[in-house]
């Protein structure tokens, strides 16, 4: 794998991409779950303690040309968890789609895939 190199694959049939690059304008949310119980006539509340739901956000993927974004598009379409292979630390390892997945054109020919996804276990 070359310098910032990404490869995404599907679990349903071992297909994968390679985008151009992962852009840095991602981002990321860990959901805490913990439930706050509000007490009629008491001040301070009773809670429940539950750890925070895994990692959630946006990856923005590159692509050179809209045929290839479109691929892509379609490559995440499917029923599947997709993992990585990623020299950035910040790429979810395993992921589901979770939202609208959007493809925009960039300025010159250049494509950008914005996939919401949900981290899950690999």
């Amino acid at each position: 794998m070359g310098p910032m190199s990404t490869t995404i694959t599907r679990s349903t049939d071992a297909a994968s991409i390679i985008p151009e690059l992962v852009l840095n304008g991602w981002d990321s949310t860990d959901e805490p779950r913990t439930i706050v119980h509000e007490i009629l006539g008491r001040e301070t509340p009773d809670v429940t303690l539950r750890p925070a739901a895994p990692r959630s956000g946006t990856l923005r993927l590159l692509f050179p040309d809209a045929a290839s974004a479109e691929v892509a598009r379609k490559f995440h379409r499917a029923a599947a968890v997709f993992t990585t292979v990623s020299t950035l630390a910040w790429v979810p390892a395993a992921y589901v789609p979770a939202g609208g997945i959007r493809t925009a054109q960039q300025e010159g020919r250049r494509w950008v895939l914005e996939v919401p996804f949900q981290e899950v276990a690999p």
